[in-house]
C-alpha cells in the first residue's frame, strides 16, 4: 500500500494519504481510544502512546501527535499501523451526516461550506463542520489537522467568515466551537 505522507498548517499534524476510500459521505474524528473502539486502526494508532487525536476523510487519515514528540520518531510507526490495519478487505466506512437544522439559512451556509470551502480544507488533512447558526453567528467545529492549528484562527476569520458573508448576507461572523 502506497502512504503519501503529507505536512498541514498545524505542526503537530500529518496527513497520511492512503490512496483508497476510507469514508464515504462524511468524516470522523476520534479524541480518544475509546471513542474509536470499534475501529481497529484508531486504537492502534491510540496505543502508540503519542496520538492525540485521529482523523478519518474520504482518503487519508491525519494523526495529530503530542507537542512533546517529535515526527521523527513517530511517523514510521503511525505509517506502519495504517498498513497493517487498513488491508485489501477493508470496507469504507459510511457516515450518515444529519444536520442539526433543517434551516433554510442553514442549508445555505452548509451548501458553501460544502462546495467552497471543505475541499480546501480537507487538502490539508481536516474539515469543517456547520454546528448552528442563531442571530447571525455560524458556529463551525474544526476536526483533523484545523483542530487546535496555530493558524486556524486567521483561517476561520479570513477565509471561511468572508467567504459565509459574501455568499450567506445573513452570516455576520463565524465562531469555532469544540464538541
Amino acid at each position: 500500500m502506497q502512504i503519501d505522507v503529507l505536512q498541514t498548517p498545524n505542526p503537530d499534524t500529518l496527513k497520511f494519504s492512503i490512496g483508497k476510500t476510507l469514508v464515504e459521505n462524511g468524516s470522523l474524528e476520534f479524541k480518544n481510544k475509546q471513542e474509536g473502539k470499534n475501529y481497529e486502526v484508531v486504537t492502534s494508532l491510540f496505543d502508540l502512546g503519542s496520538v492525540d487525536l485521529v482523523f478519518f476523510g474520504s482518503d487519508f487519515i491525519s494523526v495529530k501527535k503530542k507537542a512533546s514528540v517529535d515526527w521523527s520518531v513517530l511517523t514510521d510507526k503511525v505509517r506502519k499501523v495504517i498498513i497493517e490495519k487498513i488491508d485489501n478487505n477493508f470496507k469504507p466506512i459510511v457516515v450518515e451526516n444529519k444536520p442539526l437544522n433543517t434551516d433554510q439559512i442553514f442549508k445555505k451556509i452548509d451548501e458553501v461550506l460544502e462546495l467552497k470551502i471543505r475541499p480546501a480544507v480537507a487538502m490539508d488533512g481536516g474539515n469543517i463542520t456547520l454546528r448552528s447558526f442563531k442571530d447571525g453567528v455560524a458556529e463551525v467545529e474544526l476536526q483533523g489537522s484545523c483542530s487546535g492549528c496555530p493558524s486556524s484562527t486567521l483561517t476561520l476569520k479570513q477565509g471561511v467568515e468572508r467567504m459565509l458573508k459574501h455568499y450567506v448576507p445573513e452570516v455576520q461572523s463565524v465562531k469555532a466551537v469544540s464538541i
